[in-house]
């Protein structure tokens, strides 16, 4: 029997993103991207302007991935 995962809510917010996975929140913060969103990532020591540049200009979602494990330590 396989456990059931629940659903990552926002930290910030309480919205459920899209398909409740850590990186729908992540896009969710990044989408936002007001001021309540950007404070608490800048608080978990990441940049929200720096890792939303690099969102914007690489291939890939390397700044969603790593939003989205910090999202889900803080759900933990």
């Amino acid at each position: 029997m396989s456990e059931e995962k629940k659903p990552v809510i926002c930290p910030v917010c309480g919205k459920k993103a899209k398909t409740g996975t850590a990186i729908d929140c992540a896009r969710h913060m990044f989408g936002t991207g007001d001021k309540a969103h950007r404070d608490w990532v800048n608080a978990q020591g990441l940049s929200f302007i720096d890792l939303l540049i690099e969102q914007a200009t690489t291939p890939g979602n390397k700044s969603y991935e790593i939003l989205a494990e910090v999202i889900e330590k803080a759900q933990k």
